[in-house]
């Protein structure tokens, strides 16, 4: 490249514009002139103007070749290069130089043999010799070309001169079919010979560009007399050349800019973009008038315009008859009349009733059809024709608007299928007749239908139609191959057909009996169901094929269609899996046959089954099977296979799914071998984190489609279903046995603490349970209780606590485990460098009063996996009854220490206190005795107050003795018949009963576990008050009895005073009366007897009364175990 010319970007690999006769017939990716060789006068003659060997073969070799593949005949002029390097280039070139030398078509020549022929330039013999070599090629080949390299000239100042006239004359040595190609080498020639080489050629190539040469002198020019005066008018007429097409471009630019800032306003309606841009246009071609125009068959509507016209506004609608706009409709491009006098016009209808003489318009297209005209005019005639600038800028505004539109276009019609998908009020059948309507709408199409399809069956059935057909019907069913559809699912997707005849479609049913002459259709492949497809047609012809945007919208509407399908299954699958599963008349094993079954209809399968894995090297048994033969429980085969099937499946968490077994290498698997399964498809069952086993589906045929994501979420579903189930079967399993254990009441604390190791470790699956005295303020720790055989966990060993896991729970308060203790810094610790403790589950025990503990599970044995939180919460059950027994052991023991003691004190108080009682009644009988004669009549009231206030503190202190020792010097439990306690306690009460002409009556009563003599001072406490507080009227008392859940409820029901709302809760209060002893004798202590005795046998007591309507008395008492 020249140093005088600033580096640019490469050029070489743009096409040269024109058509294909363009200059140098676009040879080697040179640019060149718009103008092709035709528009050039002199378009045969180019001088190559290089800097380097490279430059000058890059347009020399593409020369010759494309003169060699023309059938031209090729001189080749050598002078700087050796015929050897130019043979060689051209060959590196493409060229079949052999080929071309053999034939003739191709002829290296060198300076001496040519130019210098005879030892000099010879101007006359040098065109004899060109004109000579020019004819012959002619008469043989299709073309004639010559190229030469010019460095002869070099040096000889002489020969330049001529050579330069000989330049300038040979445009007249080549015709049409000729052409020269001058080689100048920049570097070597001088400044002036390459000036006379600009004005000799008319063409130029630099730099790898075509340059049409402003500087070309014609040869009468160059050698006339007014060749001085010619140049300077050339040159200033070439600066006005270029003023003016500078003037042009910056022109263009502005309106460009100023029409890309209209169109790119954010904030601008699409309204106010076309007034904006017929202001623009108005003001770029200098006309008055600009509109925007609808178009139909016979009319037109003025959608927006600017410039005063009476006929033109907006908004005005009128027939398309003789307008101009009809004129652009008929032609096949854009019109542009500068005068309608020039092109005849004036005389036209249009003309007439417009008056528009200058008209310059566009159509606009929307989708590939006619939509409207965008048109500029005048009542005035333009006065300069309009350019190829102009004209540019109105097809971009043409374009815009298409585009514009066709956006809108498309996104009113995806606003609408959106609304019509989304709206909740819709059924799915209501949605779809919805976007049959759309789609008709917008395809310009007549019915749009749904079909069911099976191309290997061949089969059509017509499932939905928008309207009335005459053969298009639900349940209309015809042989794939003879409807349009066919061409939709060989496409596997979206296809149309709009010349069936042309397509070759004219001996199928739809086209010759159902006379359907455009089709547009999208096929649906639907997971779990027939394939469908969607489709729309019309007994009318298309004028158009349809778009891309028609093809995209109907795969969208094919898109929901299938979404929607799909989800339908899956929620008709879900909704028949909560059928089976929520039923609470099947069990288990009944619920996942049905689930089995069901997996087989959907997915497509003959057998299907749930797999237990019992030990990871174990063998696989069925759990529950459908389509197989082969009992429950059964090894389903004795070797599970190796990286096979099931096997497969419980190592990963994925589902497996082979669609067919026989292009893998499952075929040496027993499975395939025993049951001949050719495609499977299972996934993972797990019971908690354990791997339970496996679920899973098979078939004896492969199948035809592989397995999709949807089947695996539905399979997935299940397993997760039946994994949930097991889980939950098993924490309620064990949550069971260990209330059963808690509740048992015969065993002791040590016996359900060994019960509760045995639990734990078979849910936990570790070896060893214990309980563990724990002190961190002395670092200790000591075993109290284990389970199981253990070298150094036994009753009584001590270690640091610092050095065991149960650390862990201490620093925390909390369940903790640990199933790495290496990872968590303990591999160095007793518990695993002497103990070998692999494994940990435990919990920390806080207790008042005596040391904490923790209580806990180890196993010798690594954990594969974390324990889950439903393991350490149920770890967390068992520690907190464990916590309660050791809290409840301390209360019983305080408690039974303390009526030890109250029951000494109240033996010493009663002792000491009877005593002087006795004394006191003994003297008072004494005086009353010897002084009986001495004492008047207050002396013997007086003395009998005391006698008697003696004798009540004497009974008070019996009832109180006896209150203190219910639960100690009471009768162990045993079955008591209370009707026959019922009989006593009538028989004690006899003379009561007879002396106040009571009336007991009494319903059958049950037979409880307890205290007989302490249930009998219950009855006849309570018989006793009911006949004490009867009133005036005789007593009539009933005794009843009910089962309410595990209690009877026992109830004495009297007639008599009642007691206040307010006094209730004070009857069984200790010697709180409610009555004085004027009114009712008693120490009122009897009820409150009656309430600790009941509370011994595990009851309560309660009173029901209302003032002056009577009291019932009731208690509960257990059902004994046995009923």
């Amino acid at each position: 490249m020249s140093k005088y010319i600033s580096n640019r970007t490469d050029r070489r690999d743009a096409p040269a514009p024109g058509n294909d006769s363009g200059v140098l017939r676009s040879s080697a990716g040179l640019c060149g002139p718009a103008r092709s060789v035709e528009e050039s006068d002199n378009a045969d003659h180019f001088a190559l103007v290089y800097e380097d060997r490279d430059e000058q073969f890059e347009t020399v070799v593409p020369f010759v070749r494309e003169g060699i593949e023309a059938g031209e005949r090729c001189l080749y002029i050598a002078d700087d290069n050796s015929r050897d390097e130019v043979v060689a280039a051209l060959r590196d070139g493409g060229v079949d130089v052999d080929a071309a030398f053999e034939s003739g078509q191709l002829s290296i020549r060198t300076v001496e043999e040519t130019y210098l022929r005879g030892g000099e330039f010879n101007l006359n013999a040098v065109r004899t010799l060109l004109r000579t070599a020019m004819e012959e090629g002619l008469t043989e080949y299709e073309g004639f070309r010559v190229t030469a390299e010019e460095t002869w000239l070099v040096g000889d100042e002489g020969m330049q001169e001529a050579f330069m006239s000989c330049e300038a004359h040979i445009n007249e040595l080549l015709d049409e079919r000729a052409m020269a190609l001058c080689q100048y080498d920049r570097g070597k020639l001088p400044p002036a010979v390459i000036e006379d080489v600009i004005e000799t050629h008319p063409l130029l190539v630099y730099d790898n560009t075509v340059c049409r040469n402003v500087y070309y002198t014609p040869p009468e020019e160059y050698f006339g007399p007014e060749r001085p005066e010619r140049d300077n008018e050339r040159k200033l007429q070439t600066l006005v050349d270029r003023t003016t097409a500078k003037i042009a471009l910056e022109t263009r630019e502005r309106y460009q800019r100023r029409l890309y800032e209209t169109l790119a306003d954010p904030d601008a309606t699409f309204e106010t973009k076309i007034q904006r841009l017929l202001r623009l246009g108005r003001e770029r071609f200098g006309l008055e008038i600009g509109y925007f125009t609808r178009t139909q068959e016979t009319t037109f509507e003025i959608v927006e315009a600017v410039g005063d016209h009476d006929l033109i506004a907006t908004g005005v609608t009128d027939s398309l008859c003789d307008t101009y706009c009809e004129k652009l409709l008929a032609s096949p491009g854009p019109v542009s009349v500068a005068d309608a006098a020039d092109v005849g016009w004036t005389d036209d209808p249009a003309y007439e009733r417009f008056g528009l003489d200058a008209f310059f318009a566009t159509t606009v297209r929307v989708g590939g059809s006619e939509y409207g005209t965008l048109c500029f005019a005048s009542e005035t005639p333009r006065e300069r024709p309009y350019t190829d600038a102009e004209r540019t800028f109105l097809n971009l505004m043409g374009q815009w608007l298409g585009y514009e539109l066709e956006r809108r276009h498309r996104e009113q019609y995806l606003r609408e299928s959106y609304e019509i998908t989304s709206d909740p009020a819709l059924d799915f059948e209501e949605k779809l007749g919805a976007l049959f309507d759309l789609g008709c709408e917008q395809f310009g199409l007549e019915l749009g239908a749904m079909a069911k399809v099976d191309p290997d069956e061949n089969r059509f059935e017509v499932e939905y139609v928008s309207g009335d057909h005459e053969h298009f019907a639900p349940g209309v069913e015809l042989p794939l191959s003879e409807t349009y559809c066919t061409a939709a699912v060989d496409a596997g997707g979206v296809e149309s057909v709009e010349e069936p005849v042309e397509a070759g479609y004219d001996d199928i049913s739809v086209y010759e009996e159902f006379d359907v002459e455009a089709y547009l259709g999208t096929y649906i492949e639907v997971e779990g169901d027939d394939d469908r497809t969607f489709f729309f047609v019309s007994e009318r012809s298309r004028d158009s094929p349809f778009t891309e945007d028609d093809r995209t919208f109907q795969r969208l509407m094919g898109q929901w269609v299938k979404y929607e399908l799909e989800r339908r299954q899956r929620e008709e699958f879900l909704r028949r899996s909560y059928e089976i599963t929520s039923d609470p008349t099947l069990s288990f094993d009944e619920k996942v046959e049905r689930l089995l079954e069901m997996g087989c209809d959907w997915f497509d399968l003959e057998m299907g089954g749930l797999n237990h894995l019992p030990a990871w090297d174990g063998e696989f048994r069925l759990e529950r099977g459908v389509g197989l033969g082969v009992d429950d429980d059964e090894v389903l085969w004795a070797d599970p296979g190796d990286g096979c099937f099931c096997r497969r499946t419980i190592e990963t968490d994925a589902p497996v799914c082979v669609a067919d077994v026989r292009e893998t290498d499952w075929t040496e698997d027993p499975v395939y071998r025993e049951l001949q399964m050719q495609s499977y498809f299972g996934t993972k069952v797990t019971s908690g984190t354990a791997p339970y086993g496996t679920l899973w589906f098979g078939g004896t045929e492969p199948r035809d489609r592989e397995f999709s994501d949807v089947e695996r979420t539905l399979l997935d579903m299940i397993g997760q279903w039946v994994s949930y189930e097991l889980e939950r079967e098993q924490r309620e399993h064990y949550q069971q046995r260990l209330c059963e254990i808690m509740a048992e009441p015969d065993r002791s604390f040590d016996e359900k603490l060994q019960d509760l190791f045995e639990l734990g470790c078979e849910r936990f699956d570790l070896e060893l349970g214990g309980l563990a005295r724990v002190d961190p303020t002395t670092d200790t720790f000591e075993v109290d209780a284990v389970s199981g055989d253990h070298e150094h966990l036994t009753p009584g060993a001590k270690a640091p606590l610092s050095e065991t896991y149960c650390q862990l729970t201490v620093e925390g308060g909390r369940t903790a485990d640990l199933t790495d203790p290496e990872n968590y810094g303990y591999g160095s610790s007793l518990a695993h460098d002497v103990f070998g403790v692999e494994t940990y589950l435990g919990t920390h025990i806080d207790l008042d009063n005596e040391p904490d503990r923790t209580f806990f599970f180890v196993s010798s044995e690594p954990r594969d996996r974390e324990f889950t939180e439903a393991e350490r919460t149920f770890h967390h059950l068992m520690g907190e009854w464990v916590k309660y027994e050791l809290e409840q052991r301390q209360r019983e023991r305080a408690l039974k220490d303390s009526n030890e003691r109250l029951e000494q004190f109240a033996y010493a108080a009663s002792h000491d206190l009877q005593e002087p009682l006795r004394m006191v009644t003994s003297y008072l009988r004494l005086l009353e005795k010897r002084y009986e004669d001495a004492l008047d009549e207050d002396g013997e009231e007086f003395l009998e107050y005391a006698v008697d206030g003696a004798e009540r503190m004497r009974k008070m202190i019996d009832c109180l003795l006896e209150y203190s020792r219910i639960e100690t010097r009471g009768d162990p439990f045993e079955p008591v018949a209370l009707d026959a306690v019922l009989d006593d306690v009538r028989e004690d009460l006899q003379i009561q009963i007879e002396e106040t002409d009571a009336d007991i009556a009494a319903d059958r009563l049950p037979t409880v576990v307890g205290d007989a003599s302490q249930l009998r001072q219950v009855f006849q406490n309570l018989l006793e008050n009911a006949i004490t507080y009867s009133g005036d009227e005789p007593p009539r008392i009933h005794v009843g009895a009910e089962r309410r859940g595990q209690e009877f409820v026992i109830s004495v029901r009297d007639e008599g005073i009642g007691i206040e709302p307010k006094n209730q809760d004070r009857v069984f209060d200790v010697f709180d009366r409610l009555h004085s002893r004027d009114e009712y004798e008693g120490t009122g202590i009897g009820l409150a007897l009656c309430q600790r005795i009941v509370e011994r046998h595990g009851g309560d007591i309660w009173v029901d009364s209302e003032l002056g309507e009577g009291s019932t008395f009731s208690f509960t008492l257990p059902v004994p175990e046995e009923e």
